[in-house]
Parts: structure tokens; C-alpha cells; sequence
């Protein structure tokens, strides 16, 4: 036994290295395996752990014109029973408010309200029940639960109250249910509670305040499985000609967005689906050359041993004994896969639970499904098991001779050149697609005109707020150690919700909705945003970009988007109108994330302010340069003057918090670049290893070439224009592939195969790369000498 393990570690000597290498990328491949088909299953899922119903379910909401999913009214999910098929909805309104407990008041909670239906529908899991919904007791989260009620058992039986309404808590939801789509949620009580804040004129009506309200999200029942589409289309038709409410709120012009199955982060999900798909592609290629780079290894060891095979055979072995001989030398490979999978997979299991894309959207963590890896492992020692038992391949049924056995038949060069072709196919796949994210990339990071010095400082309230700004603030002309500084009421990449709507008033179009920004007239100057038609900022006029500006030419059929300058515009908000005039048109910025389409804003100047909200909203503020600390403390001095709940944080870059709104951009870039790195070391390990065997099974015939008056160059040439024609022709078939599956990569993965840089980049890189391989794995034997490579 012992023998055959040294045995079996001596045969490896000289191709330890991409003997370990093989194996290490082995163990790594079946610990990915684990995670990202696990993935897959859990983006399979049309709803989330916390609904127990297994019934065919639609989610209503609205989508807005930056594609994002927002609430919709009781009234439009309620109209859906008109439809066919629809057998009974549900809602979940949310709500941020204060509760108070005990003598301490919670601010800015986030609340869900539950209605009765969803308790059946959904199924939804203990403590909710109806017997806690009539008994009006609240769930709270498990974070509030460990937070607040764990430490101190006798207030579990205190009461909380919402709108001096009291209320018990009933239990603790499941950590499935922290969050609702993309929100966190605190306290859950049942819909009733939402009563207590219809206003007085609403008081004989107040499902007319309750039901028109868009901050509820519906749930739909189907009878059967129905196509979406066509439920899409008779739903919008329906809305269309069913009127709202008499004295309701008004509906914002969103579209209807029905998804399937109980969804509240659709976007989000698009993103990890990319993911998802992006990795298994490069995890097949990774297991593809790691798997045909062991049956190469095996084969090329093979064919040396198989006349120690034959000649064993031939003194009288038996058949069993040789491969139970095969199995022990190789037991150390098995063993080293086994022990060193599981410490691989718990580090990326780890480091998967701490990635912040996967913590917003799966609540209850990315788990390691063992049994994936567990079947990843167990082919994975077949495969070495059945490898080991190559020496005995032809040698059973063939007949011992005393000649070289080291060379390789015409098939086995066949077979060889077809797996070098396929593996080839593959690494330039693989270059193709890390080529094509990181031209995503580079071009999203290209379109951040702000200079990087720009410093962004925050604010954060922690209660009601009652501002004064000044007349030097407002006009752009406030200086803070030294610095001058621009203001806007909301942060660059956090706009929020479209508050306002507009309209030509020369014009016969409709009011739109749209968002909004206000800013110091200094704003544009400071930050170094480029106009597209110079203009000034003043009172009673309006900034718009080119994508409002577009919008603008198509909608009154203008000469060109520049011709939007000059147009007089009525915005509108909440209890607030103004006639306004265009004055200049900016450039586009990201302020919606560099990862998103780009979307119409209107800039306002901070005197145009609503009235009824100006002194409520703490101020951003922005500086070019300067020392962070020291503006810090000023502005925390200026704040604790207006509100001792408003203070400010030490400035970061502007450049950085517009970064950062892609970070899934970023994830997704890392993971594949690392994956294709890995693919790319396993590859030049492999392709060395093979190409240095493919010299030595035929240094016997270099070294007559060499000895009649060969030059090792014109050899080493051949070799390269070998491996190059089988480069241009891997290169060839993976056009034609990438052509075919184009279209599915630009839906499932939003990137496109055919970009002609990328492959003029691919070409270049991999003529270059087989040509450094080849060259390098032949100088490797042909710089020896004849009489030693006669020897051999």
C-alpha cells in the first residue's frame, strides 16, 4: 500500500505543478458548483420562503418611467377581479411612521400593514393568523424582536402604540420576512390600523382616502396559470375605462406592472439572474478545461506506462491487481480533492454570505446546497478513478513488445489536436465575454463627467426639521473655510420618487410626471456638469437635460432637441404650481446610477422651492476640494444652529457615491474576471503540459532532423503554425457560435458577443498567446543537445 503511494507520487515527478494545479482547480470547481446552481434554484422561485401557497399568483404594482416598481392603490388592485381568471386579491400596504414603546418614541419605523386575504392567500407563516389579525396584535420583525423585546422579558407584555392606539405583539416574523422587496421591514400590524390616518374630511367616505392611496402592493389569485401578457393587456384595458373615485388622489400616470409570482424587487432579480447565468457559462468553461486537461494528463502518463503495463501482464499479472495497483497510486489525488473541496467551498460560502447584492435581495442568506457539492465531488473522483486505469488501455488485449512505447499513434494526435481545438474554443469564449463586460464597464465609468475632487456631504435627521437658509446659501454664494460650496435639496444619486409633473403651456400635451432637483445657482459651475445649451440658472426659470430636451422635440415635434431652450413650462406638486422657462439644457449625468437608462430630470433653482417643504428638507452640500474635517465641522456648527436632529458627515467623493450605484456591476466584473483568470492559468498550465509532451513523445524524430542539418527554429515554427491554424480555427467556430447566441446573451445577460474591438482584442490576444505557449513549451526540450535528445 505504501509502495504504491510513493509509487504513485514519484510518476508525477516533473509534472507536479499542473498536477496540483488540476487538482486545486478541481476542488474549487465543485465548491462553485454548490453555490451557483444553488443560486439558479433560488432565482427559479416565482416567490419568496415566507409564502407557503403553492397556488398560481400575480403581483400588482406600477412601474414608472425609470422602470422601477412602485405601489399601487387598493382601488387598482381590487379593479383585477373584472378579469378573467382572477379569483380573489390581497394587499400589503407600507408606512413610514413612529411607534411608541413604553416612554421611548421609535422614529421613521417602517410598517406593513396585512389585510385578511393575504393571510389565506399567501399563507403566510406563524405568528400571522386570523385570531392575532381580529385581536389587531402586531408581528415585529426578528431584528427588532432580538433588539428590543429579547433583553427584558416583562416587555413582551407591555403595549406599543401607533397613533395613540395600543397594540400587542404576537411573536416575531421569520427571517425570510425582513425584508419586502427591497424594503426592511419593522412592524407588521393588520390593515384596520391604516383607519386611524384618514383625515377629517374623509371621515364619511374614508375608503375613498384608503382605497386611491398608491402605497399598497396586490397579490392575485389566478384559477389557472395564465399567459402574462395577455393578462397584462386585458388589465390596462380595463383601467382604462373604469374611472377613479370622485375626490380621491389622483393616479400619477404610472403604467400597471403585473409580474408573475409574489415579486416585489424585480430589478433586482434581473441582476442576479445575469449573474447567475454569466457565472455557470464561465464555470462550464472552467470545468471543461480542467476536466479534458486531466484526461490529457492521464492519457499523455498512459502512453508511457503502457509497456510497464504490457510487460506486467506479460510475466503473468493479473488484470485485478494492476488496476487495484492503479487505484492506490492514485489515492493520493483522491484524498486531496476530498479534504480540500469542503475548506475551498466554506471560504466561498463565506465570502458569498458577506456580498451586498445577495444580502438585499435573499434576507435569509445565499446557502450552500452540500448535496451539489457532494455530486460535484463524487463525479469528479470517478473521473479520477476512471483516468487512473488509462495505462491498462490497449495494454490487456495487446501483445508485449520490447519497442518505444512513449510515442503517440496517428488517433491519439487526432484526439489530441480535437481537445487542444475545443479547449481553445473555450478560452476564447471566455475572452470574449470578460472582453465585452470590461468594455461595459470602462464605458459606464467613461460617462462620469464630474471631477474627482468634487467632495458630497450628507446630511442625516433624526426627526423633524424647521430650516432657514440664507439669501447667500440660496444664490450659490456661501464660502466654508475657505471653500465655496453649491447646495441641492436632494443627494446626486438619490432623487427618490417623480414629485412633480409638468406641461407646455403653449401646447395641448398632457401633464407628465418627472423628477425634480433643486439646486444653488452655483451648482453646475461647482461640479463641472457640461451644458448642452449655455443658459443661467435663475429664479422662475428651469435647467432640463438632453433626455427631457428629446422627449420635449418628439412630444411638439421640434426641429431638434435644441430647440427646446426658451419653452415655457408649468410644473405642479404637492400643493404647489409654478410657470417656469427653460433656460439652458445639461448635458446627461448619472444621477439615476451609472448602470441605468438614462431618464428625464428637470433642475430648479433652490428659490423656486415649494414652500410648504423647503424648510423641512436638509440640504446637500458640495465642495471642490478643501479639507473634509474642518468643512465637516463647520457645517455640523451651521446645523446644530437650525436643529440639534440634523447634523453632517464627513464629505466622500462624488465620483465615489456614483460608483458605487453599480455595485452589482462591480461584483459581476470581479467574479468573471477572477473566473476568467482562473481559466486562463489552468489554460497556460495545460497547453504547456501538453505541448511539452507533444516535443518530447516525438524528440527522437527533431533529433534526427536536427542531426541531417535542421534549424531548432524552422521546428519551433512549424509547431507555432500548427497551433496557430488551430487557433484561427477555434476562433472561426467560436464566431459562428457567438453569432447564434447573441441575442440570448443581450436578453439573459445584457451583453452582446459580436462587438468588433472585442474581437479584434480576442484575435490579437490569443494569436499572441498560443504563439508565447508554443515557443515556450518547445525551447523547454529542443535546447538540448542532438546527442541528448538521442539519449532520451
Amino acid at each position: 500500500m505504501l509502495f504504491d503511494l510513493a509509487y504513485g507520487w514519484r510518476k508525477w515527478r516533473g509534472q507536479r505543478g499542473i498536477w496540483g494545479t488540476l487538482i486545486v482547480s478541481l476542488c474549487l470547481f465543485c465548491s462553485l458548483m454548490g453555490f451557483v446552481i444553488n443560486l439558479f434554484w433560488l432565482l427559479n422561485s416565482d416567490r419568496p420562503q415566507w409564502v407557503g401557497s403553492n397556488q398560481p399568483i400575480v403581483t400588482i404594482a406600477n412601474k414608472d418611467l425609470n422602470g422601477n416598481l412602485q405601489p399601487t392603490s387598493g382601488f387598482e388592485v381590487e379593479l383585477i377581479l373584472g378579469v378573467s381568471g382572477v379569483k380573489k386579491v390581497a394587499t400589503i400596504a407600507t408606512k413610514r411612521s413612529a411607534i411608541t414603546f413604553g416612554l421611548q418614541e421609535l422614529p421613521r419605523l417602517t410598517i406593513g400593514f396585512y389585510s385578511l386575504n393575504a393571510i389565506e392567500m399567501l399563507d403566510l407563516p406563524a405568528p400571522f393568523s386570523l385570531a392575532n389579525f381580529e385581536a389587531k396584535q402586531g408581528i415585529v420583525s426578528h431584528q427588532f424582536w432580538q433588539q428590543h423585546f429579547e433583553p427584558s422579558a416583562s416587555l413582551q407584555q407591555d403595549a406599543l402604540y401607533y397613533r395613540d392606539s395600543p397594540f400587542l405583539i404576537a411573536g416575531s416574523a421569520p427571517v425570510s420576512m425582513k425584508k419586502l422587496g427591497d424594503m426592511e421591514i419593522d412592524i407588521w400590524l393588520p390593515d384596520t390600523f391604516l383607519q386611524l390616518g384618514v383625515p377629517d374630511m374623509f371621515e364619511d367616505n374614508p375608503d375613498v382616502f384608503l382605497k386611491t392611496q398608491a402605497n399598497r402592493y396586490g397579490f392575485a389569485q389566478l384559477s389557472q396559470k395564465q399567459d402574462l401578457e395577455r393578462l397584462q393587456s386585458a388589465y390596462t384595458s380595463l383601467k382604462q375605462q373604469t374611472p377613479r373615485p370622485e375626490g380621491g388622489f389622483v393616479d400619477h400616470h404610472y403604467q400597471p406592472w403585473l409580474i408573475e409570482g409574489v415579486e416585489l424587487n424585480p430589478n433586482g432579480r434581473d441582476v442576479l439572474q445575469r449573474q447567475a447565468w454569466i457565472l455557470l457559462l464561465l464555470l462550464a468553461g472552467f470545468g471543461f478545461i480542467i476536466f479534458s486537461g486531466i484526461v490529457s494528463a492521464y492519457t499523455q502518463q498512459g502512453i508511457v506506462r503502457r509497456s510497464e503495463m504490457s510487460l506486467k501482464i506479460a510475466l503473468g499479472g493479473d488484470s485485478r491487481t494492476l488496476v487495484y495497483q492503479l487505484l492506490r497510486e492514485n489515492l493520493s489525488a483522491l484524498l486531496l480533492v476530498a479534504l480540500v473541496s469542503p475548506i475551498i467551498g466554506f471560504v466561498v460560502l463565506q465570502y458569498a454570505s458577506s456580498i451586498t447584492v445577495y444580502e438585499q435581495y435573499f434576507s435569509y442568506g445565499v446557502n450552500f446546497n452540500i448535496w451539489l457539492w457532494l455530486l460535484a465531488l463524487c463525479v469528479s473522483l470517478s473521473l479520477f478513478m476512471v483516468c487512473a486505469l488509462m495505462p491498462l488501455k490497449g495494454a490487456i488485449k495487446g501483445t508485449f513488445s520490447r519497442g518505444k512505447q512513449g510515442h503517440m499513434t496517428k488517433a491519439q494526435q487526432r484526439a489530441t489536436r480535437f481537445i487542444l481545438l475545443l479547449q481553445l474554443v473555450v478560452i476564447t469564449g471566455v475572452t470574449v465575454l470578460s472582453l465585452s463586460l470590461m468594455s461595459e464597464e470602462w464605458r459606464k465609468y467613461t460617462s462620469i463627467e464630474i471631477a474627482e475632487d468634487i467632495l458630497s456631504f450628507q446630511p442625516k435627521v433624526e426627526g423633524g426639521l424647521s430650516l432657514i437658509m440664507s439669501a447667500e446659501q440660496l444664490n450659490g454664494q456661501w464660502s466654508v473655510a475657505g471653500n465655496q460650496l453649491a447646495i441641492s435639496s436632494k443627494s446626486f444619486t438619490q432623487l427618490g420618487a417623480q414629485s412633480l409633473k409638468y406641461q407646455v403651456e403653449s401646447g395641448t400635451s398632457i401633464e407628465k410626471p418627472i423628477n425634480g432637483l433643486y439646486v444653488s445657482e452655483n451648482y453646475f459651475g461647482l461640479l463641472g456638469i457640461r451644458l448642452a445649451t449655455p443658459g443661467e440658472l435663475l429664479e422662475n426659470s428651469v435647467m432640463i437635460n438632453q433626455t427631457m430636451a428629446s422627449q420635449l422635440a418628439t412630444d411638439l415635434d421640434l426641429s431638434s432637441w435644441r430647440a427646446a431652450k426658451g419653452l415655457a413650462l408649468k410644473v405642479s406638486g404637492f400643493y404647489y404650481e409654478k410657470q417656469v422657462r427653460i433656460a439652458g439644457i445639461v448635458t446627461v449625468q448619472p444621477h439615476f446610477g451609472i448602470a441605468q437608462t438614462v431618464k428625464p430630470l428637470i433642475y430648479l433653482n433652490l428659490k423656486d422651492q415649494n414652500p410648504l417643504l423647503a424648510s423641512r428638507i436638509a440640504p446637500v452640500f458640495y465642495t471642490k476640494g478643501g479639507d473634509r474635517v474642518a468643512i465637516s465641522s463647520h457645517l455640523n456648527d451651521w446645523a446644530s444652529l437650525q436643529s440639534p436632529k440634523l447634523s453632517y458627515s464627513a464629505g466622500d467623493t462624488l465620483v465615489q457615491q456614483i460608483v458605487d450605484t453599480d455595485v452589482a456591476g462591480k461584483l459581476l466584473f470581479f467574479t468573471s474576471s477572477a473566473m476568467a483568470l482562473f481559466i486562463l492559468a489552468l489554460v497556460v498550465c495545460t497547453l504547456y503540459n501538453k505541448f511539452s509532451y507533444a516535443v518530447k513523445s516525438e524528440q527522437m524524430k527533431w533529433a534526427v532532423m536536427l542531426a541531417v542539418g535542421g534549424e531548432k527554429q524552422t521546428l519551433m515554427l512549424s509547431m507555432v503554425w500548427v497551433n496557430l491554424a488551430l487557433t484561427m480555427f477555434a476562433i472561426t467556430i467560436s464566431v459562428f457560435i457567438s453569432f447564434i447566441f447573441d441575442s440570448f446573451s443581450q436578453a439573459s445577460m445584457g451583453v452582446s458577443l459580436l462587438q468588433p474591438l472585442v474581437w479584434a482584442g480576442c484575435v490579437t490576444l490569443s494569436l499572441l498567446f498560443i504563439i508565447a505557449i508554443t515557443l515556450w513549451a518547445a525551447r523547454g526540450v529542443l535546447r538540448q543537445n542532438i546527442s541528448t535528445l538521442l539519449r532520451l
